[in-house]
Order: structure tokens, then sequence, then C-alpha cells
């Protein structure tokens, strides 16, 4: 089985025409017929069911082409690049991030990797953490920061692997002229006649999942004025006293303090974290193990102190 032969069934499965397959690929129609026929008789099954009417792919066809026809495009611009621009393309490193990880990780580790791999071309994408998944389920994406999840061992599916982070408390955000704001800490339960801004509207959302947590050990139930997940969003709504919000201490370290103010929590202990994810597969590269080494094991990314 030739690598050509592939090439073939996928320019077929594109067009899903073996006339317009073959004038792309510039080989007479028969030819290219028998090629696909002779590939089935190799594999044992079917890739297409052909009718004087239209070409469809089996089942096992389908499968194929998902797998092979990405691969097949890279292989076709990699090599275009190198005829064209005679030299090696640069490796590119694909990171998805939440805002609050985009701003504490993503910098301290595009210095680490300037100065290692200055030659890699970095990709970063700033998205919640159910796209992160999303996209790190897809291999969209070689890594990705997302807020740890509650249950993490079942939110991930067998094809992802998870290092978390160091663990930061809640704590309450007010604005600089609420009456809370006089105090250092608070028992949460005096908080529970205010209007909170609550996280976005989805289930696997930890943060969400904590800040109901949170309220209703302190004996309330949280009433809601709207629902987000932009840091800055939340920010300036506390700030105009239209609510308070829950939040780690590592997203409060990313406010400007001028118009809130932080309150530690008396007698409730929550915590949330950062967590980085990849695909665990026997291909996974050089490079993404290289940076996943660096994120475990250099101080840098664990010195974060508790506020």
């Amino acid at each position: 089985m030739s690598l050509q032969t592939l090439r073939y069934f996928i320019e077929v499965a594109e067009h899903l025409s073996f006339s317009k397959a073959s004038k792309a690929l510039h080989i007479s129609q028969p030819g290219l017929s028998q090629q696909i026929s002779d590939l089935e008789n190799k594999l044992g099954f079917r890739l297409l069911n052909r009718t004087t009417r239209k070409v469809t792919l089996t089942k096992e066809g389908a499968y194929i082409f998902d797998k092979f026809s990405t691969s097949f495009s890279d292989i076709e611009m990699t090599l275009e690049f190198m005829m064209t621009q005679k030299m090696i393309p640069k490796e590119k490193m694909r990171i998805a991030a939440v805002p609050s990880a985009a701003s504490i990780f993503i910098p301290k580790l595009l210095i680490k990797m300037l100065t290692d791999y200055p030659d890699v071309d970095v990709y970063t994408h700033e998205t919640s953490s159910a796209k992160a998944i999303e996209f790190m389920k897809e291999k969209r994406y070689h890594l990705a920061f997302i807020r740890t999840p509650i249950y993490k061992e079942e939110f991930l599916n067998n094809d992802l692997r998870l290092f978390e982070f160091k663990k930061y408390p809640l704590r309450l955000v007010v604005a600089k002229d609420h009456p809370l704001a006089e105090k250092e800490s608070i028992n949460l339960h005096d908080a529970r006649n205010e209007t909170f801004i609550h996280y976005s509207d989805d289930q696997t959302n930890p943060l969400q999942f904590l800040l109901d947590k949170a309220c209703l050990t302190a004996g309330f139930y949280p009433e809601k004025l709207c629902t987000g997940s932009a840091l800055l969003s939340i920010y300036h709504l506390v700030s105009n006293n239209l609510g308070v919000s829950l939040m780690p201490s590592d997203m409060t370290g990313l406010l400007e303090t001028s118009q809130i103010k932080i309150l530690r929590l008396n007698n409730i202990e929550l915590f949330s974290s950062i967590s980085v994810i990849w695909n665990k597969e026997n291909n996974t590269s050089f490079l993404t193990n290289q940076i996943l080494n660096i994120l475990r094991t250099d101080p840098i990314f664990n010195e974060f102190a508790y506020m």
C-alpha cells in the first residue's frame, strides 16, 4: 500500500466524484477507479459506495478520511513551503487558555520558550475551559490551560491527561464604596442579601459550582444579577456596585484594586486552580513533552503566593 494510493482516496472522498478527483490529480478516471479498487482489496473492506448517480463514503471510508485528510494537507503544505522557501518551516505550538491563565501562565511560558526554543512559532487562543477542552478533544491544540474541573477524573476522557497547579482560596470581591468594604474578612453569611455576579451558565464550570457551594455552605442560595465569563466584565459590574462576586485569589490578583475591595472568607475553605491538559498519545511531539516538563518542574510556575 502506497501513500500515493491513499492520496487518491482522499481526493475522491473530498469531491465525492471520480471525474472531479481525476481532473484534480491529472490521471484518467478508469485508472483512478482501479487504484481505489486495489486499495479496498488490500484493506479488505469497501471505502466507497458507487452508483451511476453518486459516490458516498462507507463507515470505514469516512473513518479513514477523517484520520488522514488533515495529515495529507499538512504534508503537502510542508513540502510546498520547503520547495518555495528552500528552508525547513518553523515548528508550531498551539495553546488555548482561559483568561486568567492567559494572563498568569502564558507570558512566563512564552519568555521561557523564546529562550529555549527560539525557532518555534507559538499561537495562543483565549477561550473558556469548556471550549478549550473541546479543542483538545478535536486535537486542534497541543496544550490547554483550563480552570481545574471539580470532578476531573470523570470530566476528562481517556485521551486527555491533566496536571494541576497550585490551588488558590476563594475571595469575595465588592465595590470600594460598598458597606462591606470596611472589612478585611467576612463571614459569607453576612453577604446573603447581596446580588452576585455569577459565572457562565455551564454545568461543567467549576467557578459556578464553587460560588453556589460557598453560598450554600454559608446557609443561603445566592441571588444572581447576571452571568458572564470575562474577568474584566465581572470587575466592571462589581466596581460599579451592581453586585458582588466570588473568585479565587489568582484571579483577584489580576484586578486593579482602586475601585474594588477583596475580602477573605472566614470559616469557608474552598479552592480553585489552573490545570494544563494535553492529549496522551504515542505520537505526542517532542516539543509538547518538553513544554510539559518545564511546566511541571520550573519553580516559576508554582511560586504564585496566596493573596
